[in-house]
């Protein structure tokens, strides 16, 4: 090339840049540089002091590059390649997770954006389970169930002003809409703790107590009467745990020591699905996504195990291990009588009656067996005890009248199913039952007071717990956990029991358990593939079986074991509450007998001082566990096979 001829795009040394007009038509445009825009002539600004790049190639006429660095230069540079490779990766609305092209990139080295989300919802999951390790710690150290509620829902309330934060206006609604429950559970309670006594301090009790150890002389047949008849018929037909109230003090009277007792009681609740007369599955299958009906037929199957488990429990804790193996005909005959019942009203018939109409027939069926096998029946105390069960025959009547009215009326909430429900009803009967008993002397007044003393401290429990249940469900703590469980894969199909279990512990409700995790189990359910009634059925027969063994249950539990009297103090109570003219009608009918023990008791119950009396609830919130585990087991496995 000569050298008069200079290549295209050089000038000589030290002159500047000229500026190129118009398009460029010879030569190709430079390259554009952050903030420029494409056509619009090169970058025409003084050159700094630090060389610019664009692309990898150097402006003309930069001055030499001095590389400054700033001392935060390098942690400003990770911050940024962090910030933005999250900012990357974060799911857009309405897609998925992925979000961007480069969303599988790791931010870090080694470090997605999907362990980032893990480790999140890790956090949260173990937030949302100190609630519950709170409860179950303060209990095994012996701390009074009402404190272990307390510090268990201020520890709730301090994740959810922390890490779960909820409107206040949103926590006002759930607890204000929770407000007619409270005002049904405490009425409930306080009527049905008031008629126990009321039926105690008259002598009726003793005389029921009397009239089941004659009509059943076999002592495993008159333990499977209270506790798979008498418990689930008054626990269907009311709920919040009468079915305890009515049993206990009837297996005192059989010669029950206290502990053993309230065991055997709290065992007994095995037909809550169904209690007062089943709003839990309704939630359950609202809130699930599932028919109500099959949703009914599928708890009922699963029941058939937890009738056996427990009914076996039952007889261990009551007779022993040999007496109660040389009983397995009674409870094979007791368990196929509940559990037939409880299919075929749901099947032909509909879910709310399964219950009630269950336990009905198993006291028909052992009393009918009793009878035909043992020749001494128990004619003669037909009459008398007719009028002992009329306070119980008001209140069934009484409940089913005002449930079909609220029916055909459409009132399925509010305050009138409160005022029509069994709080309403329990209070009325409570306050017929002398007239209807025909007490001699006024006990309304001194029975109010002692039920009073024992009411408000199993009520507020309770109330606490259910507070707590309802908080752990608003702030989305139930959700996260049973999220972080389901993580698993298939294997939360064992599990699954469990989940329902914690929340019928925590609320000590099967309405409030499903609220809490019947959601949750059937998107878990769709998205393993598997059938979603079957787990929310697992689900409903799981939080209602532990809902028994709920803290507040156990109290009001040990509560009423300790102050029921037993068969040697029967004859002495109507006499020391002036109800002569009832307890001469009873003993005359009897043939002068008075009430003796079917069950020949264990050594602790030979004598029953003031000490021997106290229930230890530890002890017994630890037997009515380890049967709840047993069927939790068994019900896992069920869910695993039953695809």
């Amino acid at each position: 090339m000569p050298r008069h001829v200079r290549p295209a795009g050089r000038r000589p040394h030290g002159q500047p840049a000229a500026r190129r007009p118009g398009p460029y038509r010879h030569h190709p445009p430079p390259p554009v540089c952050r903030g420029e825009q494409p056509g619009r002539g090169p970058h025409t600004r003084p050159a700094s002091g630090r060389q610019r790049r664009c692309g990898g190639r150097a402006h003309v006429g930069a001055r030499p590059a001095v590389r400054r660095h700033h001392v935060l230069q390098p942690l400003r540079a990770v911050a940024g390649r962090v910030l933005a490779g999250v900012e990357r990766c974060a799911p857009k609305r309405g897609g998925d997770a992925r979000g961007g092209r480069n969303c599988g990139t790791a931010v870090r080295k080694g470090v997605t954006h999907r362990d980032i989300i893990r480790k999140g919802g890790s956090v949260n999951a173990a937030l949302a389970t100190l609630p519950i390790l709170v409860t179950l710690g303060l209990l095994a150290l012996g701390v009074r169930a009402l404190y272990a509620a307390l510090s268990a829902l201020a520890t709730a309330i301090v994740i959810t002003a922390t890490s779960f934060r909820t409107p206040l206006a949103e926590l006002g609604h759930a607890e204000q809409h929770m407000l007619p429950t409270i005002v049904e559970l405490a009425a409930i309670l306080f009527g049905g703790i008031l008629l126990s006594e009321l039926m105690t301090r008259t002598g009726a009790q003793s005389r029921l107590g009397n009239w089941i150890g004659s009509a059943c002389s076999s002592p495993s047949r008159a333990v499977l009467l209270v506790m798979l008849g008498v418990t689930p018929f008054a626990e269907s037909l009311t709920g919040f745990g009468i079915g305890v109230i009515v049993a206990i003090p009837l297996l005192r009277q059989l010669g029950l020591p206290p502990a053993r007792a309230a065991v055997v009681g709290l065992l007994g609740l095995v037909t809550v699905p169904w209690g007062s007369l089943a709003p839990g599955s309704l939630v359950a299958a609202e809130l699930g996504g599932v028919d109500f009906q099959q949703l009914g037929i599928d708890s009922a199957l699963l029941s058939a195990p937890v009738f056996l488990i427990t009914g076996s429990a039952t007889l261990i804790v009551a007779l022993g291990v040999r007496r109660a193996v040389a009983s397995a005909g009674d409870l094979l005959l007791a368990v196929a009588a509940l559990w037939g019942t409880v299919w075929a009203v749901n099947t032909f018939i509909g879910v709310p009656l399964a219950g009630v109409l269950g336990g009905l027939v198993t006291m028909v069926v052992l009393l009918l067996v009793s009878r035909l096998l043992e020749k001494s029946g128990a004619g003669a105390q037909r009459e008398p005890i007719a009028r002992t069960l009329s306070p119980y025959g008001f209140l069934v009547a009484g409940l089913l009248v005002s449930r079909l009215i609220l029916e055909s009326a459409g009132v399925k909430e509010g305050w009138w199913t409160v005022v029509a429900g069994p709080g309403g009803w329990l209070l009325l009967t409570a306050a017929l039952t002398p007239k209807l008993l025909g007490a001699g002397e006024p006990v309304l007044g001194t029975a109010a007071r002692a039920a009073l003393g024992r009411w408000w401290q199993v009520t507020l429990t309770t109330v606490v717990f259910l507070t707590l249940g309802t908080l752990l469900t608003v702030t989305g703590m139930s959700r996260e956990l049973a999220e972080a469980c389901a993580s698993i894969g298939s294997s939360y199909l064992v599990l699954a029991p469990w989940i329902g279990a914690i929340g019928g512990f925590l609320a000590g409700s099967n309405t409030g358990a499903n609220a809490m995790f019947a959601a949750s189990q059937a998107n878990t359910a769709e998205a393993l593939g598997y059938s979603t009634g079957h787990l929310v059925a697992v689900q409903n027969v799981s939080a209602a079986l532990a809902s028994g063994a709920s803290s507040a249950r156990v109290v009001l539990a040990a509560q009423l074991a300790e102050n029921a009297p037993g068969p040697e103090a029967a004859a002495v109570v109507p006499a020391r509450e002036s109800v002569s003219a009832s307890t001469s009608t009873s003993a005359s009918a009897s043939g002068g007998r008075t009430a003796t023990p079917v069950l020949q008791a264990p050594a602790e119950a030979e004598a029953e001082t003031s000490t021997a009396r106290l229930v230890d609830t530890r002890w017994v919130l630890r037997t009515v566990l380890s049967v709840h585990a047993l069927v939790f087991l068994t019900t896992g496995g069920i869910a695993v096979l039953w695809q």
